[in-house]
């Protein structure tokens, strides 16, 4: 069995707030929820502190904020039908009938595959679904 650790920290900055909010949406996530979470996110604002220097407060206009307690709900539910297409190939490991070949937790991915032919397959998935 070949695993593979693929890594989508970078993907965590890279969240569309609009998309993600449409996607819980269809989800039949509230209104209320959507647009509190919605108004937190848009209303985000950072400061930079680089070798003494602080910058000017800039906004945030997209990404989940790492080590808030929604991100890795966020996160799961923005790449779900990326994960799907991996999942629904049944390219995998059989164990007891059924085919495993992805384990995922927020940005920490690991792809399960009984051969590095099959792992190649599962990471040409990935990535044809991240770029596009």
């Amino acid at each position: 069995m070949c695993d593979y650790q693929f890594d989508i920290s970078k993907a965590f900055s890279r969240v569309n707030y609009w998309k993600l909010f449409n996607k819980m949406l269809d989800d039949g996530v509230s209104c209320d929820v959507v647009r509190r979470i919605s108004f937190c996110y848009s209303h985000h604002e950072v400061h930079v502190h680089w070798h003494n220097n602080i910058s000017g407060r800039f906004g945030i206009n997209n990404g989940t904020r790492q080590g808030g307690i929604l991100s890795p709900y966020l996160f799961s539910r923005y790449i779900r039908d990326v994960l799907c297409r991996v999942v629904h190939c049944n390219v995998g490991c059989n164990i007891s009938g059924c085919v495993i070949n992805v384990l995922a937790y927020a940005d920490d991915t690991v792809l399960l595959a009984p051969s590095w032919k099959a792992l190649q397959q599962l990471l040409d998935i990935l990535h044809v679904a991240l770029v596009a």
